[in-house]
């Protein structure tokens, strides 16, 4: 009976497995179309209405594909605007370099080197700036170094063939005569390190912040402006400090002048001081010779040939 039983229970094993197989290959044979002719059935209405939309002539369906062209219109507009406001920016960084280019080179009496800052006091010492021209560039140690047209940084202390060094104004235990326009004076300028300079003003003289500074050795030579002044009654002389209105970590071109643009002669330095003196009374945008000016002119002079 044992052996019966197990007889039985291993056909009943070989018929499961074949019904599984031959279930497993009906599913492969059927299921595919199944699924076939259930996407149709349910995909048919998204067909139909993508076809209707696409080709019929009707209102509806030329009203949305007009819509959908016309969005596609505009965003390929707003990106053409978009390419076209980067040229006009590219532009303007352009013009605006050659600006900066041509005011560097300063005026065209005096020759200039235009020069790239290659090493910055995060780098080096915090008066010193290296530049990419030497020598070879015809770079002269003791020659000025500009910012834009008169704007005098430092001086050239070392030239390599390829790359020099400027040490700035601002350099400790740096010296210099100095003319402060407003009072008029011709002082000292001593340089503190840190891109900080001030000027030894005696007392009684009305210095403010906002005088120009100029170094009357240096054409041209304006050095800055006064930010800062101190001044107690108790001391022999007011100080006025200058540090540069370009922060040296935002400057990237200076324009390096010729040795001969630092003048040793007294007269000629005095020569200029009077001449920035004389500047002062130049009145800007005031029309000379005009017939209205003429008129009353002649109407004062006519006022006092009656007296």
């Amino acid at each position: 009976m044992k052996v019966q039983s197990r007889h039985n229970s291993s056909k009943k094993r070989r018929y499961q497995i074949v019904l599984i197989a031959v279930l497993f290959v009906v599913m492969g044979l059927f299921l595919p179309k199944i699924i076939s002719s259930v996407a149709s059935v349910l995909l048919y209405p998204v067909h139909s209405t993508s076809a209707w939309l696409n080709e019929s002539s009707s209102l509806v369906p030329s009203f949305v594909r007009e819509r959908i062209s016309l969005a596609n219109q505009i965003k390929d507009l707003e990106n053409e605007l978009v390419k076209a406001g980067r040229i006009d920016v590219t532009q303007e960084r352009l013009v605006e370099e050659n600006i900066q280019l041509r005011s560097l080179l300063g005026i065209n009496t005096e020759e200039r080197t235009a020069a790239a800052i290659i090493a910055r006091p995060d780098e080096l010492p915090y008066d010193l700036l290296q530049i990419d021209r030497g020598s070879n560039h015809g770079i002269e140690v003791g020659a000025p170094v500009f910012i834009g047209r008169d704007i005098v940084l430092g001086l050239v202390v070392h030239t390599a063939p390829n790359y020099s060094f400027v040490e700035l104004i601002t350099t400790p235990e740096f010296r210099a005569t100095a003319f402060i326009s407003g009072p008029d004076v011709v002082v000292n300028m001593e340089g503190l390190g840190g891109g900080v300079a001030r000027v030894l003003v005696p007392q009684g003289v009305p210095m403010s912040v906002g005088n120009l500074v100029y170094l009357p050795s240096v054409e041209p030579g304006v050095f800055g402006r006064i930010s800062y002044v101190e001044n107690r009654p108790t001391q022999p002389q007011q100080y006025g400090y200058i540090t540069p209105e370009i922060p040296i970590s935002g400057l990237h071109r200076v324009a390096v002048g010729k040795l001969s643009q630092i003048s040793q002669s007294a007269e000629i330095i005095d020569e200029r001081i009077i001449e920035l003196i004389r500047n002062k009374l130049q009145v800007p945008d005031v029309s000379v010779g005009t017939t209205s000016s003429s008129s009353r002119l002649d109407g004062a002079q006519a006022g006092v040939a009656e007296e």
